[in-house]
């Protein structure tokens, strides 16, 4: 019986990470807190908070996240939304999502394509839904219907029980990039027979609309700033406008995360979505180690 090696442990090299594997998504879930918070009117970029280092849920601090360059937690005193999302304030989604709730929070996630099996042509069981998920008694979708049952301040900087897969964050930065239309995911381009002729040709489509194209034009002017002077920095390509959003997610080790970025290019003409998450990485900012992938990447694709 042939049996499977390597470094990541036998038959988990035969799972498809980029449409079966499932992670928490940290701050890059922040791309759908501010969709909901901005579409739905509840606020602008311009809107005002006041940063501790920390938000109080449920009696408790929530905290931001420790500062790889720095000891302790970011603090950063009076902010507006857009810069909370370019420095990734945890404190200001904590807020946010206490004001939306997590109802709100999560009809948004479903304009994004969550809680349904992504459209591909892939099998079906190739196939994970993003979405909240209950892990007992064995893992399932979780759609809550009373806002009590979910933490909606941690749920809006991406963690609580929310796991995604990279490419339904991918979707998420192409659907900002398209103006707040959801563009249908396809493996297959054109088939071509033995003598040149193609069979068969896959023309993009769509899923329908996610949010405004105000909402989305602000969305991405905030990914912007993340690149040109936020937590993405090591994203930026000389000449070229990218827009992205970094992630740090928490796994149960200390100092030990899933490091994420999710960005498009050029950001005034989109043509290309990334979707670059890492595993298990000791003291791994997605900002440090997801970011810079992400940039090769669009770099082959825009010069390639």
């Amino acid at each position: 019986m042939l049996k499977i090696r390597g470094q990541c442990h036998g038959s988990s090299a035969l799972l498809n990470r980029a449409t079966n594997g499932l992670y928490v998504p940290g701050s890059t879930f922040k791309v759908i807190t501010a969709a909901a918070a901005l579409d739905s009117g509840a606020f602008t970029p311009d809107s005002g908070f006041t940063d501790p280092g920390y938000c109080t849920e449920y009696g408790k601090p929530v905290y931001n996240a420790g500062n790889p360059d720095q000891n302790g937690r970011e603090v950063y005193g009076h902010v507006t939304l857009a810069q909370g999302f370019q420095h990734s304030i945890n404190s200001v989604f904590c807020n946010v999502g206490k004001q939306i709730g997590a109802v709100t929070i999560l009809d948004y996630a479903k304009r994004f394509g969550f809680y349904k099996t992504p459209p591909l042509e892939t099998p079906g069981n190739e196939r994970s839904p993003s979405g909240l998920y209950q892990l007992k008694p064995s893992p399932h979708l979780f759609d809550p219907k009373d806002p009590a049952q979910v933490d909606a301040g941690r749920l809006a900087f991406g963690q609580e029980r929310m796991l995604v897969t990279p490419l339904q964050m991918a979707m998420v930065a192409a659907t900002v990039g398209n103006g707040g239309v959801v563009p249908k995911p396809y493996v297959v381009k054109q088939i071509v027979a033995p003598d040149g002729s193609t069979v068969r040709s896959t023309h993009p489509s769509n899923l329908g609309r996610a949010i405004k194209p105000q909402t989305a034009a602000e969305l991405t002017q905030m990914m912007i700033s993340v690149v040109q002077g936020g937590t993405g920095t090591a994203a930026q390509i000389p000449g070229i406008q990218v827009a992205g959003k970094t992630g740090t997610a928490e796994t149960n080790v200390n100092h030990v995360y899933t490091a994420w970025f999710i960005a498009f290019a050029p950001a005034d003409h989109p043509r290309y979505a990334v979707s670059v998450v890492l595993e298990e990485q000791p003291n791994g900012f997605g900002g440090v180690v997801a970011a810079p992938i992400a940039k090769l990447v669009l770099q082959a694709l825009l010069h390639g």
